[in-house]
């Protein structure tokens, strides 16, 4: 019972954070006007590529560390990967406006903003909550401020009708979380805590995150590759694939409670529990994957009309392409962020990352030059079909080496 009602509290950070997102699409393009609502759903997507410098792979690995470590020792972890996670921010938030500046000529005080804003909740604490397992602190702390930040937001872009205001709205919310959110963890922790602000010891740290980083940095690589290829080659389709983006990304929000809450369960049942904990989470991995990949492909087109108020058209060769591409994603994440993790496999994260990365990004390209969006989001999906396949093979192996167990 006591897992049921952690994984219900993820949920619930989910289900808020769903509905309101899917509540701002429908709000930002009929006020704001659809190639508005694409600016600002763009920086939203390219804070996702550079957020991943900002977070240096504590998002990734980050909740089986903390699982795994002496609570006293925890909030030390959280304020040296805060600081060398500060000095990050500093480098990616002027590098992603500059980025946003040569996309988005037109809309270069929004874009500024809006890198400012978009990057800033990747120095929180949701991953330090996702390894403690406390849902309720990642719900208040973390997510509720953003979700506050959005719904607030929306009512003075309904007011003044200028979407800059939205984004400073949720700039200034997104200061709040991270304020609460440093509050909490550092001032009950017991143990001395210190900030150590000197430059090469706060670098030094990230050689430990090295794995996470390389995962999610090529990762995000060619997931998010086609945006910028589509924006270059394919302009007029933009807004297509940013919808079809905005749904896959709802689809993997969907599945995060499950992933958070396994990423958690595996390392705190000890080694007596872990083989068990493994094979069990392998097989959840595919059949999630599937149900929502299905839900992608039936539900995507008419939860694109739906949304975008009638204007982009969404083919349901494309929501096949999607669909395909949460089913990889959903094994891929569950299979290496959560098992793969959790046995000291991260080089293997690395090299299935860099595998999706090689195969993925010169099809994507080629798919934006010669076909459609379509083209170009199957081949986004290929390329997550080999991360997952990859990923499977290891895991088999790590069994067959490690263990008696057959992988089912």
């Amino acid at each position: 019972m006591a897992s049921l009602a952690r994984l219900a509290s993820f949920s619930l950070t989910v289900g808020v954070g769903t509905i309101v997102g899917l509540v701002s699409i429908p709000v930002i393009t009929g006020i704001a006007g659809a190639q508005l609502w694409a600016v600002q759903a763009m920086a939203q997507s390219v804070s996702i590529m550079f957020g991943i410098l900002v977070a240096f792979g504590w998002g990734t690995t980050g909740p089986s560390m903390v699982a795994s470590m002496n609570k006293a020792l925890r909030p030390q972890l959280f304020v040296d990967s805060l600081v060398s996670r500060g000095y990050l921010y500093l480098i990616a938030a002027p590098a992603m406006a500059a980025v946003m500046i040569i996309l988005q000529p037109e809309h270069v005080p929004l874009v500024v903003l809006a890198s400012i804003a978009y990057l800033l909740p990747f120095l929180g604490g949701n991953w330090y909550f996702i390894g403690e397992a406390k849902p309720k602190r990642l719900f208040f702390l973390d997510a509720l401020p953003q979700f506050g930040g959005t719904l607030i937001g929306l009512a003075v872009l309904a007011l003044t009708r200028e979407i800059i205001w939205l984004v400073a709205i949720q700039l200034l919310f997104n200061i709040l979380a991270l304020a609460l959110t440093c509050t909490v963890i550092v001032k009950p922790a017991k143990a001395s805590i210190t900030a150590n602000f000197r430059v090469r010891e706060a670098f030094s740290r990230l050689a430990h995150q090295r794995h996470g980083v390389v995962t999610a940095a090529t990762g995000s690589l060619y997931v998010n590759l086609p945006l910028v290829a589509i924006n270059l080659f394919l302009p007029a389709q933009l807004g297509v694939y940013l919808m079809a983006d905005r749904i896959f990304r709802y689809g993997v929000l969907a599945l995060s409670p499950l992933l958070q809450f396994i990423q958690g369960w595996i390392p705190e049942g000890g080694p007596e529990n872990l083989k068990h904990r493994l094979v069990r989470s392998a097989q959840v991995a595919p059949l999630f994957g599937f149900l929502g990949g299905m839900g992608i492909f039936l539900l995507g087109p008419v939860a694109s009309e739906i949304l975008s108020n009638g204007l982009v058209i969404f083919p349901s060769s494309l929501s096949a392409a999607v669909g395909l591409m949460f089913l990889s994603v959903a094994v891929s994440q569950i299979l290496g962020l959560a098992c793969l993790v959790s046995v000291g496999q991260g080089r293997i994260l690395v090299q299935s990352t860099v595998l999706g990365a090689v195969c993925g990004a010169p099809a994507i390209v080629l798919a934006a030059l010669f076909t459609d969006v379509t083209g170009v989001a199957w081949a986004v999906a290929v390329s997550e079909i080999l991360v997952a396949a990859y990923q499977g093979r290891a895991l088999r192996r790590y069994f067959v080496r490690n263990t008696a167990l057959s992988y089912p």
